[in-house]
């Protein structure tokens, strides 16, 4: 399973386009049950407009609903304008 990025909110981020993720994939990662995207990189570039979504490649919160063996199951995810997992949830 293939889990896009749906919106990303974090503007200051280099792969962000006009709430649209431009990496070719993220990986969440964070500490302290602060699900944040590990893809995340202020500078003075932006990556160029891609065609398709981006995807999460790997997800190291192992507490999250929809980790499964450091996959994302979940069919989307939403990225915060502070570069966090808005998706990400735990039991």
């Amino acid at each position: 399973m293939t889990t896009a990025v749906r919106t990303c909110a974090a503007s200051a981020c280099a792969f962000n386009a006009e709430t649209s993720c431009n990496a070719l994939a993220i990986t969440v990662a964070g500490s302290d049950r602060t699900p944040g995207c590990g893809t995340f990189v202020q500078l003075d570039v932006r990556r160029p407009v891609t065609e398709g979504a981006s995807t999460v490649g790997a997800c190291h919160r192992l507490e999250c609903t929809y980790n499964a063996d450091l996959a994302c199951t979940a069919e989307g995810i939403e990225v915060t304008d502070v570069a966090t997992c808005a998706t990400y949830t735990i039991d």
